[in-house]
């Protein structure tokens, strides 16, 4: 069992050549076929002005600019393949971006992608919805934080535990690298222990260490806190590089709903975080 098949998406913004020089590294590590993914919406014209003949303007506008961004984005792939000297597959799609990412996801073994839009940056092209993809992809999908550079990645590995099938997915798919993992930290916050004999997260360290995880378990108890900043504080305590968790939410037509902590890690991601739901 391994990273066989990587998909990475890859986009015109600066914040994109981060990403794809992270990939381009994992896949060689992990002697993967790695595949780079370029999304561009279709063309649209704004109905308030059909009726001025400005029409064909606007969509010729979109399409160049379509173009130069995809010829962007693929200049970045061609100066990566050259720089890491390993083979990338080049996908340059119109579509929309999460369903597309999701389509393509399916058939690969991890999917990186960066944190989502920037609200008050106009001129950033369109980019995936983090909690769509993971929700929608049924893969384990692996978010970056914006122009991430990893000094170590993978190294202290930080596991937010709930004995839910999300979670029990995310340990299952990130196993090759908790198995390599210097230390794997297994936090379950605010458990119920009620009336239960049993250490918080205890049972899913037993798991680990079969497949020879060196674990420790370090449950938290704070009622009144969120377990999304708990997580997030907790990793910064023990310095971890990384966090794998389940993506706690469903998909309502067009939306992803996202479960409390889910979306206050993805809305304040400041180091890796690999999730599956």
């Amino acid at each position: 069992m391994g990273f066989k098949d990587i998909l990475v998406h890859v986009d015109a913004t600066p914040a994109s050549q981060a990403r794809l020089d992270f990939a381009a590294h994992f896949a060689k590590e992990h002697e993967a076929h790695l595949v780079a993914l370029h999304v561009e919406g279709a063309p649209y014209v704004p109905a308030d002005i059909m009726a001025t003949g400005m029409a064909a303007s606007v969509l010729q506008w979109q399409r160049e600019l379509r173009r130069h961004r995809e010829a962007e984005a693929g200049g970045k792939v061609e100066a990566a393949r050259q720089r890491h000297g390993i083979e990338i597959e080049w996908r340059a799609i119109e579509g929309d971006v999460d369903d597309t990412l999701a389509l393509h996801g399916r058939y690969v073994d991890l999917v990186i992608i960066g944190p989502g839009s920037d609200p008050l940056d106009l001129e950033q092209p369109e980019m995936p919805s983090p909690g769509h993809v993971v929700i929608a992809t049924g893969r384990p999908v692996l978010v970056l934080p914006k122009d991430y550079k990893a000094k170590s990645f993978g190294q202290r590995i930080l596991l937010g535990w709930k004995s839910t099938p999300e979670a029990a997915r995310a340990v299952h798919d990130a196993l090759p690298l908790l198995a390599k993992a210097r230390t794997v930290t297994v936090t379950e916050v605010n458990p119920d222990l009620a009336g239960a004999r049993r250490i918080a997260g205890g049972d899913i360290a037993k798991y680990l260490a079969r497949h020879g995880v060196t674990v420790t378990v370090s449950p938290v108890v704070a009622p009144d806190m969120d377990a999304g900043s708990l997580l997030l504080a907790r990793a910064a305590d023990i310095e971890a590089d990384l966090i794998v968790m389940g993506a706690y939410g469903h998909s309502r037509l067009r939306e992803a709903v996202l479960g409390g902590a889910t979306r206050y890690i993805l809305d304040h991601l400041d180091i890796p975080v690999l999730m599956a739901s």
